[in-house]
């Protein structure tokens, strides 16, 4: 059993989580932990979102280019460096601990939530 406290299905309700396109992907040579700057978007709701995250080594920045990932996209900005993420792209650690991108299973309109 987890240690996490248990939480309502009301307080799930509140957390936004939406599918969005990478649009570009840079490096962060400066982030302790963050290693890319994604900038994902989110359809015409949303528009276009920065996100930094920790994807090396198992992500080159030219692979994520067109791809669908998951994220938060109603957390508090928060300033990382000179750059302030503004979503949180959703991934779980592998087997050597490195991230694995949270994405769709089928191609899914741009700024759909989950549910």
């Amino acid at each position: 059993m987890s240690n996490s406290p248990t939480i309502t299905f009301d307080e799930l309700t509140k957390v936004d989580i939406r599918v969005g396109r990478v649009i570009s992907a840079l490096p962060f040579p400066e982030g302790k932990r963050s290693t890319h700057i994604l900038q994902i978007d989110f359809g015409e709701e949303l528009g276009v979102k920065k996100s930094l995250a920790r994807l090396a080594p198992n992500y080159e920045f030219d692979s994520l280019v067109g791809r669908q990932v998951m994220a938060v996209v109603n957390l508090a900005p928060r300033q990382i460096g000179s750059h302030r993420s503004e979503v949180l792209t959703l991934g779980v650690n592998d087997a050597e601990g490195n991230v694995v991108l949270i994405i769709p299973d089928q191609e899914t309109p741009c700024g759909v939530r989950l549910y």
